[in-house]
């Protein structure tokens, strides 16, 4: 359909979307698979989701274009136009194995068939654009995060506004609970709003000690903890149930020089630029909650006991490798992990093959450091 999209991808029969899983492999801990991104113009990877599998990655450019590839191969299965000219901001692949997400700076969320390659619906999010995505673990929604700090939660089977939930800040992050009964949103005021997905209203809010803008989340897998990373480092720990903190890390300083300029910042009161180099943009609990893995924006990824903040060591595998993308003077979490915690796609902007583009890495997710604490 778009011949001119494969200049970098791995050339794969047209063969149906259940064989192609069956003869992926599952990733080993030691190998490093690379999945060259399909790039006609000079466009990076923004955008990446792995499936619950750890099998297909649906990545998405800042062109607007979209693939769904294997992951053990690099061999792509389907091409989307996605949201060309404007760039991709967020992806997902829904656990019905038939569905993908993603949203874009065309201010626009479309449903995805994986199967045919085309779209199912389109929704708008109006003036507001739309940064940030979060679904929840059964497809049926999706919380799209937009820049005036709104957040629009769609019905994904009829594309239906379920509701806006708004406050006066702006938003850096979203993300639903594992059993879905909570979606969280962190704020550049350095709060972090629990909503009540069944009256969708204010649960909790938690307020950071620094007020820093709140732009990591991760829950753990039974849904009772929360874990956040903010701008200035410092990673929190808290009850779902009541906001009780359960502890704190803070191994990620402030540049020792001041900061250039944000360029064109995004959020109004914004501070973060790309020299922020202490700024927690992506963390991870470990499937049984004990171990954090957190990243910051250039720093080697570590590893905190969950219950004492205690560093635990670093994860030096992902050395060359991007939780994040900077866009307007901000940064986004681009890593994608699967729900059981077992495989993570990151990427990869000074890859040896394709130095001109970024790539996608595919990695066994392990929690135990591979060097000491520090």
């Amino acid at each position: 359909m778009f011949p001119h999209l494969c200049r970098h991808s791995v050339a794969t029969p047209h063969w149906p979307l259940a064989l192609l899983l069956l003869l992926s492999l599952p990733v080993r801990a030691d190998d490093d698979f690379k999945i060259a991104g399909v790039k006609p113009r000079a466009a990076n990877l923004s955008a990446a989701a792995i499936s619950d599998d750890g099998r297909l990655v649906f990545t998405g450019e800042d062109d607007g274009l979209l693939t769904l590839s294997i992951v053990k191969t690099g061999g792509v299965v389907k091409k989307f136009n996605g949201h060309w000219p404007r760039g991709v901001f967020a992806t997902a692949l829904l656990r019905d194995g038939k569905r993908g997400v993603s949203c874009g700076d065309d201010n626009k969320v479309i449903v995805w068939d994986l199967d045919a390659g085309t779209s199912v619906r389109e929704m708008s999010t109006g003036d507001s654009i739309p940064y940030v995505m979060s679904c929840t673990p059964d497809g049926s929604l999706a919380a799209t995060g937009c820049n005036d700090g709104g957040i629009i939660v769609w019905n994904l089977d009829d594309g239906r506004r379920v509701t806006t939930l708004r406050r006066s800040s702006p938003l850096c992050s979203v993300l639903f609970s594992p059993d879905a009964k909570v979606l969280a949103a962190g704020y550049t005021d350095g709060q972090v709003v629990l909503w009540d997905t069944a009256r969708w209203s204010e649960k909790l809010t938690l307020s950071s000690p620094d007020g820093a803008s709140v732009g990591a989340l991760a829950f753990s897998a039974d849904s009772r903890l929360l874990a956040t990373g903010n701008q200035n480092g410092a990673g929190f720990i808290r009850s779902v149930a009541d906001g009780a903190q359960v502890s704190s890390f803070a191994g990620y300083a402030h540049p020792k020089t001041p900061p250039s300029p944000p360029v064109a910042p995004v959020f109004p009161g914004s501070t973060i630029t790309p020299d922020d180099s202490g700024s927690i943009v992506f963390l991870c609990l470990s499937p049984d909650g004990g171990v954090i893995l957190s990243s910051a924006q250039d720093g080697t990824p570590k590893f905190w006991e969950t219950k004492t903040g205690r560093l635990l060591g670093t994860a030096d595998w992902f050395a060359d490798t991007r939780f994040y993308v900077a866009r307007y003077g901000f940064t986004f979490a681009t890593a994608a992990v699967t729900p059981r915690r077992d495989c993570i796609v990151t990427f990869d902007f000074n890859a040896d093959d394709y130095p001109e583009y970024s790539l996608a890495q595919a990695w066994r997710l392990s929690f135990k450091p591979t060097s000491g604490s520090e």
